[in-house]
């Protein structure tokens, strides 16, 4: 069995050869909108869900759904 060692990265390094690979992979501008689905967002989640959906079901967040995907059709 053949044994490979690789070196384990700092997190700059890490960041640097990811972002390089993907480049090389796929371009500059597929690379910038693969990260940009990935930002880390900011606030209280929890706080603003509770907050969002007080005193609804179920059914009432569903017909909220489809009244906006409708509308945005």
């Amino acid at each position: 069995m053949l044994k490979t060692q690789q070196k384990i990265l700092s997190g700059y390094a890490l960041r640097e050869a990811g972002w390089d690979a993907l480049v090389k992979r796929i371009g500059l501008v597929n690379a910038t909108r693969f990260i940009l689905q990935y930002e880390s967002g900011y606030g209280d989640y929890t706080k603003i869900k509770k907050e969002l959906l007080k005193g609804k079901s179920v059914s009432d967040i569903c017909r909220e759904v489809e009244k906006f995907e409708k509308s945005n059709l």
